[in-house]
């Protein structure tokens, strides 16, 4: 970290991982969800009403807006809605119309529950119900104070990027939620953190995961070696071989444990001491999703250090993009059916997998017992027509457009 920045930085206090115990460590392995929900139009839209329409999901955050009147429109399943700033840390998010309206007059649209963290992360839930949905302190137990461990007020949003994969959303989580796989499939990550005390402990309806970092400077090869001019065959009659030059540098991962944090159903927030982001996974079809990337670097970080972050972040989300491509493939030709977890190593995809099978289950058992399908979205009935709505005047607002916008164009890239 250069020094301009190090003068500003504050000592953070990441908590450290509780260890399993004795019990947690003799668990017998669980079973996935059967292979396909991975694939299953039917499940899909199932997956639409009993989760994506009745939980809390996670948008973006205050400081994409830059004054009050700003707004985004979003789109989340096929459901599209605005999200406006109304203070400082007051936001009010509602359904686009389904049909075009003159955004210059005053409209009536129907608004959705919103909710800002203290941390200003800012969630809607679609469920429309006479009841309403869960509180969110109660959805997410605990998540708001252990977000605490972070100070968002010393960042700045810097940009947004998206990937376009061939996928189901639950092969992204699979991934998301397991670093089983990571010594192997990032070696970035790996050399920036102790894969050995990567650990994902379970909440209410989120994660935390934990990972010691590596406090000194890590190696880095100057040069990749051509195997083919470098071999004694080809160099015959050429000087002696050059070995690579390793260098040591700053660890891009930054300098304290990471705070990373999986929330239910396709969300994530992971933050390290240069910057922190977001990722939005949308589900589009079956084995069509989308990743929204958003970026916030620390203030006075020098453009050279938010670089190879960016660098470091998006080398780790290619890694994990291509092996979910790979995977879906083979989930595709329908071999697979069902297979084992391993208790710990997998504990946060048996957490996750349990979760939407037991939502899934509970909400087709309700649809089975009245003889038909129940949106939680249209509250108890088909459309929006029946529904209170209020006037909202765009005259005097400004649209930010659809996220992710991309500020940054050289980094568009997949």
């Amino acid at each position: 970290m250069p020094a301009a920045v190090a003068s500003q930085t504050k000592t953070y206090t990441i908590s450290k991982p509780p260890e399993y115990s004795e019990a947690e460590k003799l668990l017998p392995g669980e079973h996935t969800l059967p292979a396909t929900w991975w694939t299953s139009q039917a499940v899909f839209d199932l997956e639409k009403r009993s989760i994506f329409n009745k939980g809390w999901l996670y948008c973006t955050h205050k400081y994409k807006f830059s004054k009050d009147g700003d707004y985004f429109l979003f789109n989340i399943m096929s459901t599209e809605f605005y999200i406006i700033r109304i203070g400082e840390s007051s936001f009010k998010a509602y359904h686009k119309p389904s049909k075009k309206v003159d955004l210059t007059k005053p409209v009536d649209l129907v608004p959705i529950h919103t909710f800002v963290t203290d941390q200003g992360l800012i969630f809607v839930n679609f469920n429309l119900v006479k009841e309403g949905p869960i509180p969110f302190d109660e959805y997410y137990l605990g998540l708001q104070e252990e977000m605490k461990e972070y100070n968002f007020s010393d960042y700045q949003y810097y940009m947004s990027y998206e990937l376009d994969g061939k996928f189901n959303w639950k092969t992204l989580m699979d991934g998301y939620q397991e670093c089983y796989h990571c010594p192997t499939a990032h070696p970035g990550l790996n050399t920036a953190f102790k894969m050995n005390t990567y650990k994902v402990i379970p909440k209410t309806n989120y994660c935390r995961h934990y990972a010691e970092i590596v406090r000194e400077d890590i190696s880095v090869l100057k040069e990749e070696v051509d195997p083919d001019v470098e071999s004694s065959w080809f160099a015959w009659g050429k000087s002696e071989k050059k070995l690579p030059e390793v260098r040591k540098e700053a660890n891009p991962g930054g300098e304290f444990d990471g705070l990373w944090v999986y929330l239910y159903p396709t969300n994530g927030i992971n933050c390290y001491s240069p910057a922190w982001y977001s990722i939005r996974v949308l589900p589009i079809t079956p084995t069509h999703t989308v990743l929204q990337y958003d970026i916030y670097t620390k203030k006075g970080l020098a453009e050279k250090e938010k670089k190879e972050f960016v660098d470091f972040l998006q080398q780790v989300e290619i890694e994990d993009f291509d092996l979910c491509e790979l995977t879906q493939k083979n989930l595709n030709q329908g071999v697979y059916s069902t297979g084992f977890l391993h208790p710990l190593k997998e504990r946060g995809v048996v957490y996750y997998q349990t979760v939407v099978g037991e939502m899934v289950k509970k909400h087709f058992a309700i649809e089975k017992e009245h003889g038909k399908q129940f949106d939680p979205m249209y509250a108890d009935g088909t459309s929006f027509a029946s529904l209170k709505k209020e006037t909202v005047d765009f005259s005097s607002f400004r649209s930010l457009g659809e996220l992710p916008e991309t500020s940054c164009p050289e980094y568009n890239w997949h």
